[in-house]
């Protein structure tokens, strides 16, 4: 069985094959290896070697349940009630459990993170169009290293894997970035800069960058719109930078420039 296991490993190295996929195999190939096993120990017992029979239906029984873990937490996406896999690395001092327990801090920080930007009623709330030059590429860059710096800025896919990162980029044609559809700015605001509408954003007041120009509100001019209401900035939200998207046989990992979505509340000038 172990020589079928390594031949398999050396087969699967020749190709761009992800680590789910590789558990799948490994599972199916123990699972036929280990019923040999059993084949093996009935047969000793039958020709009177008892003890080794013994033995190798009692590694058979333990084996069968590595399979069934591995069974639950390949094929059908969830952890055996019986799964040691946690209590081992904790013991063994595993750093990747280190590593999910910093996301996990991540993610409940991120819940606790709420922007105070007040709350509109969504028929006053209308998407914009914000052009962004290269000054502002980078300034949205320099924010989020910040936002990164304090663990607000999730870099974990929403949870996915690169498996069901793949089927969603092939089925959408479009990169899955690693924010998900975005982190929410803890500041934001509008300025008018001569003649033009100036989305600030950033850290705090004191530390805020121009990101961009507001072109469009809604279906109009942003200085027609601001002609007829009063214009304040609902929502900003941080999207772009690290993605992935679909390759030949798996992901491929890019990085486009951060952007900004942003919607304007309005309301009618007297």
């Amino acid at each position: 069985m172990l020589t079928l296991l390594d031949m398999a490993n050396h087969f699967l190295g020749y190709f761009n094959v992800n680590t789910k996929l590789k558990g799948r195999i490994y599972t199916v190939l123990g699972l036929v290896g280990d019923w040999y096993l059993l084949y093996i120990g009935i047969r000793f017992i039958q020709n009177g070697g008892y003890l080794r029979g013994i033995l190798l239906i009692a590694v058979f029984l333990f084996l069968l349940y590595c399979s069934v873990v591995n069974v639950f937490y390949y094929f059908l996406k969830r952890r055996f009630a019986l799964d040691p896999s946690e209590k081992i690395a904790k013991v063994l001092g595993d750093e990747r459990l280190k590593e999910q327990e910093h996301q996990l801090t991540d993610n409940e920080r991120m819940g606790q993170f709420v922007p105070s930007s007040g709350l509109y009623d969504h028929k006053q709330v209308v998407p914009t169009k914000v052009e962004i030059n290269g000054t502002g590429h980078k300034n949205l860059a320099t924010i989020a290293a910040q936002l990164q710096e304090v663990n607000l800025l999730p870099q974990d896919y929403a949870g996915q894997d690169d498996q069901e990162i793949l089927a969603k980029a092939r089925e959408t044609h479009e990169p899955v970035f690693a924010v998900g559809a975005g982190v929410p700015l803890p500041y934001f605001d509008l300025r008018q800069v001569d003649s033009h509408f100036v989305v600030y954003a950033g850290m705090n007041q004191m530390t805020a960058l121009p990101i961009g120009r507001i072109a469009r509100v809604g279906l109009s001019d942003v200085k027609e719109a601001n002609q007829r209401f009063q214009l304040f900035i609902a929502t900003a939200v941080l999207q772009g930078g690290p993605a992935k998207t679909a390759g030949r046989s798996s992901v491929i990992e890019e990085r486009y420039p951060y952007t900004i979505k942003v919607d304007v509340a309005f309301n009618e000038r007297h």
